[in-house]
């Protein structure tokens, strides 16, 4: 199977308000045109290539279960896959990971950024920077988030006290307080690997928040984002788990430090991707996607990239050009591990993007319509729960949280057919049925269109 990326278009963030006072392009006369703001770019995520059931078969591999269930609204029969062992057999399960830190160096190469005028508010340029944003800087602050280390998780939503990763799995099979754990452990970080990105393949600019908050007297230096060409980007990663013969038995993390990923050359409006995770399988000691007609111990390598994103990035976190908010969105957090979070969440129910559901469709993300893909972080993607113990935060308007997406439980995808096989999610607080890890804090704390959360998937 050839390499194929299927992109999934998550969140978009509402149009910008236009605040008193904000930054706007002076009219040169009584009769010129006011500028008007361009919505803030949106959120993207991706899987990419994919491995068939029948090549997992004595694969070399990480570990995983496969089941069966009937959806009952179509009569339908799904086998899916996942991470770790068979939740009803109750045992805890350890997959090894290695995080693999990339230093990316772009450079001002007179990069045409005219798309983004006025994006976020009117007025707003984007000004190409030659500047490095290395990823090992990010790495004790991961190895130390809710990813990696235990964090009591709120009460409302189970109180479990392990990874983030390992709390969503037993919340998804009601298995807090049992001995079952899905745990990542990883072995070692790589040495960083450098990536000189080319002019035409990718650019680094601020972002309208930063550039506001800079322009308001409300922060003295601006944060820089870098943007990368989504399938240049692709190519390094398969490029480097080559070379570096990453053990297919074991997780390879790319780590980037804010950069982002957007698609098509030189199209910076459709950006940006934060993380993708993908799979593949070719001949012994090369990785990749694609398929091969093997038998026996293939190696069948996973692996995901997350960015460790700066708050601002997106508006909605910091205070900015709609110039009324002291705290964070419950929808728009989007911070530190929140990428991590949803490809570890999404890796977890779909290690080798080949689960598929009934067609579905969210009215939280109707912009891309049906999918048949189980991605658990989809339909709520940009919406947050808080985790105590971020000392590496340095934003007064993070008070020490970490920002870990919520997620969608496999039984809202399954219309009631998982159940019969694994068992209902850990019910809410009163009793009801929860789809979400978050639980009421979706359907009621958020509601408007999160309120449908509380019931299966909408069909197409």
């Amino acid at each position: 199977m050839t390499k194929s990326h299927r992109l999934r278009v998550l969140a978009a963030f509402g149009p910008a308000l236009l605040a008193a006072g904000a930054v706007a392009a002076s009219a040169s006369s009584a009769f010129a045109a006011t500028p008007t703001a361009k919505p803030d770019s949106q959120v993207l995520f991706t899987t990419e290539g994919g491995v068939t059931p029948q090549f997992l078969a004595n694969a070399r591999t990480i570990p995983h279960f496969t089941f069966s269930y009937t959806d009952p609204s179509n009569g339908v029969t799904y086998p899916i896959t996942m991470v770790g062992a068979d939740p009803r057999t109750g045992q805890a399960t350890a997959v090894h990971t290695v995080i693999i830190p990339l230093k990316m160096n772009f450079v001002a190469g007179n990069q045409n950024t005219s798309a983004l005028n006025d994006l976020g508010y009117a007025g707003f340029r984007a000004t190409p920077q030659t500047h490095s944003f290395d990823g090992s800087s990010k790495v004790q602050a991961t190895l130390h988030s809710p990813a990696f280390t235990s964090a009591l998780h709120p009460s409302d939503m189970g109180g479990d006290n392990t990874q983030l990763g390992d709390a969503f799995m037993r919340a998804q099979f009601n298995k807090i307080g049992s001995s079952y754990h899905v745990t990542l452990v990883n072995d070692v970080t790589f040495p960083t690997q450098t990536l000189d990105v080319p002019a035409n393949q990718g650019l680094a600019y601020v972002r309208p928040v930063p550039a506001w908050r800079v322009a308001n007297g409300l922060q003295a230096t601006p944060e820089v984002t870098g943007v990368a060409n989504v399938s240049w980007f692709s190519a390094q990663l398969q490029n480097l788990m080559k070379s570096l013969k990453v053990d297919p038995t074991t997780l390879p993390i790319f780590l980037t430090d804010n950069v982002l990923l957007y698609i098509g050359e030189g199209n910076y409006l459709n950006c940006c991707i934060l993380g993708y995770h993908g799979s593949g399988s070719e001949m012994p000691n090369s990785h990749g996607t694609g398929s091969i007609n093997g038998q026996g111990a293939n190696p069948v390598q996973t692996y995901m990239y997350a960015a460790y994103t700066t708050p601002g990035t997106y508006s909605g976190y910091e205070t900015d050009y709609t110039g009324t908010r002291t705290d964070p969105r419950a929808t728009r957090g989007l911070a530190d591990i929140h990428a991590l979070s949803h490809e570890v969440s999404e890796w977890l129910d779909d290690p080798f993007t080949n689960n598929a559901v009934q067609p579905w469709k969210t009215p939280t993300a109707p912009q891309y319509g049906c999918t048949r893909l189980l991605e658990v972080g989809d339909p709520v993607v940009g919406v947050w729960y808080p985790l105590a113990g971020n000392t590496y935060a340095t934003d007064p308007n993070s008070h020490g949280k970490w920002h870990p997406e919520d997620e969608v439980f496999a039984q809202w995808f399954g219309r009631g057919g998982v159940e019969s096989v694994l068992g209902a999610a850990l019910p809410n607080t009163d009793g009801s049925k929860r789809l979400t890890f978050m639980g009421l804090r979706t359907t009621v704390g958020i509601g408007g269109p999160y309120a449908g959360f509380a019931n299966y998937a909408l069909g197409c």
